[in-house]
């Protein structure tokens, strides 16, 4: 989930229209989170064990062998998401990702991960103005984890009225 708050504030960095488009409609919030978790996609891939023999597209995958889902991938495939290399908060099919996997191995703690980041951003867009990042991220050295070691970032406080 941390690596979706850092890989969204930097979503918003590199598309700076969704930022203001979210300032303006904070009922996309939902929306964009699944967005995302979609443009983000925390983890590369999964590994599987093929449970029995299977042919697809040509090509055999026998009982035991190893096989290999890589979520950055499906989330990014053109032929389902339409420009999908940009993050775009009121994208219509967002939920559509595969970055929490599917069926009987979809990660459990989905829906919190969910609630954690519309909270994060609820309070974000009530207490800051802005949020700017101020040099480029550095990654984790993985071919697992799709994340941030480090972001610096300022974020501007919402100035408040004083009571006269």
């Amino acid at each position: 989930t941390r690596n979706s708050m850092t890989g969204g504030v930097y979503a918003f960095h590199q598309f700076p229209n969704e930022f203001v488009k979210l300032k303006n409609n904070p009922s996309l919030i939902p929306n964009m989170i699944s967005e995302m978790i979609r443009w983000q996609t925390p983890l590369a891939y999964m590994r599987r064990v093929a449970k029995v023999d299977v042919e697809m597209h040509g090509q055999t995958i026998k009982k035991g062998d190893k096989v290999v889902m890589w979520y950055a991938s499906g989330n990014r495939d053109e032929r389902v998401i339409e420009n999908a290399d940009d993050f775009i908060i009121d994208r219509k099919n967002a939920r559509n990702h595969l970055s929490f996997g599917f069926g009987v191995h979809r990660c459990m703690g989905n829906r919190l991960a969910e609630m954690q980041l519309r909270i994060l951003w609820e309070e974000l867009l009530t207490r800051f103005d802005s949020i700017e990042v101020l040099s480029e991220p550095t990654i984790v050295q993985s071919n697992f984890v799709r994340g941030y070691t480090e972001m610096m970032v300022k974020l501007t406080a919402k100035v408040k009225p004083v009571a006269v």
